[in-house]
């Protein structure tokens, strides 16, 4: 008997929990953009337009005004 339900249920937990404290968000110009968190220090790189990237929240305060970025909600 396969297990398959549980295992995708499991991933898919999985991967919400790692997501906890994160911010989505998406690039909506056609240049890319590196950005390095200011509290985190991450280097965040949107590379081609619609790329999204999981930004830890206390980073997102500082790139909510640059524009070709979208927080997605």
């Amino acid at each position: 008997m396969c297990n398959c339900n549980q295992k995708r249920t499991m991933y898919s937990s999985d991967n919400e929990r790692s997501q906890q404290g994160s911010v989505k968000m998406k690039l909506i110009q056609k240049n890319p953009i590196v950005l390095n968190g200011d509290i985190t220090g991450r280097t965040y790189k949107f590379e081609k337009i619609n790329d999204f990237i999981w930004v830890d929240k206390r980073d997102v305060k500082s790139m909510d005004k640059i524009t070709g970025l979208q927080i997605i909600y």
